[in-house]
């Protein structure tokens, strides 16, 4: 069932090393099925939350979790692709029963992972309260030139550096000045963080 199916499936054992892999997933993940299987989970995904946090590690529970249970809730998680680049995934967890084990591979739990829309993940950040203390308020927003305004919305919308800068006939060098003179008038440090605000503060 799992190898056919169109979302990426991996699965480990109780020590979080890679027993199982399908196609979708190698392809997800820009990996071979042989270098994924026998490897730890936590190094090929190197997985992060939406706050940035790393989630990925050698004490993951889930893998140890007891296994009466058949699914765990699903999550969002930034995992990093065989080229470097981030992919953003909701993932859900699905135990197998000790009975089970010996003809999956000792496969302790699968893993389901379907990429999300940047624009959609951004909604979910935003929605959530950053932890540290805000430095800004909604009149920030308007010390913003109209075309850092315009810069600003269209990574709201998912664009990535490149394609910001060919949808307004500019330079990828300038998208990033752009993006250094948002961040003191908004009172943040990273680009999430600009677009969280501006989800929240802006015509979003």
């Amino acid at each position: 069932m799992f190898e056919q199916s169109t979302d990426a499936v991996f699965g480990v054992d109780a020590a979080c090393v890679i027993r199982f892999t399908n196609r979708s997933f190698e392809r997800l993940m820009g990996y071979s099925g042989k270098q994924l299987r026998g490897s730890q989970c936590a190094d090929i995904l190197c997985g992060s939350d939406l706050s940035g946090r790393a989630f990925c590690g050698p004490h993951c529970p889930i893998p140890k979790t007891v296994t009466g249970q058949p699914t765990i809730s699903d999550f969002d998680l930034v995992v990093r692709r065989a080229d470097g680049n981030s992919v953003l995934v909701n993932i859900g967890a699905v135990y197998i029963s000790p009975r089970l084990r010996e003809s999956n591979a000792q496969v302790n739990v699968f893993f389901s992972m379907r990429q999300v829309n940047p624009r959609r993940m951004i909604q979910r950040m935003a929605m959530a309260p950053l932890e540290r203390p805000a430095k800004h308020d909604s009149n920030d927003y308007g010390q913003l030139s109209a075309r850092e305004k315009e810069v600003l919305g269209l990574a709201a919308e998912g664009m990535r550096t490149s394609q910001i800068a060919s949808h307004l006939s500019i330079s990828t060098l300038t998208v990033r000045t752009h993006f250094k003179n948002i961040y003191p008038k908004l009172g943040v440090n990273s680009r999430t963080e600009a677009i969280i605000f501006a989800i929240q503060h802006g015509p979003y």
